[in-house]
C-alpha cells in the first residue's frame, strides 16, 4: 500500500483524509489522527477488526458510513468497508 503524502512530501494522517467541505462533526471522528492508515484501507482478503472496533465507540458512525456511500468512497467507514461507494463488508 502507498503511504499518501502531502504536495510538500510531508505524510498524512487520517484526519487529513477525511473530506474537508463536508467538515461538520468530523473533529468528533473516532479515527481522527489515527496513524496506522493501512487499517483503514485494508485489501480484500485483509481483516479490518482494528478500525472497526474504533468506528464501534464512534459518535459520527452512522454519518461517516452514510458519508461513504453517497460519495463514492472506498476503505472503512463507520465500521463498514466501502468499494467506491458499495458496502462490502460489514
Amino acid at each position: 500500500m502507498t503511504v499518501r503524502t502531502s504536495p510538500t512530501g510531508v505524510e498524512l494522517t487520517l484526519a487529513d483524509l477525511l473530506p474537508l467541505s463536508d467538515a461538520r462533526g468530523w473533529h468528533r471522528a473516532a479515527c481522527r489522527g489515527d496513524p496506522n492508515h493501512e487499517a483503514w484501507f485494508p485489501y480484500p482478503s485483509q481483516d479490518f477488526d482494528y478500525a472497526r472496533n474504533i468506528c464501534a465507540s464512534c459518535p459520527i458512525r452512522a454519518s461517516c458510513a452514510e458519508f461513504a456511500a453517497d460519495t463514492g468512497q472506498s476503505g472503512v467507514w463507520g465500521g463498514h468497508e466501502f468499494d467506491r461507494g458499495r458496502m462490502i463488508r460489514e
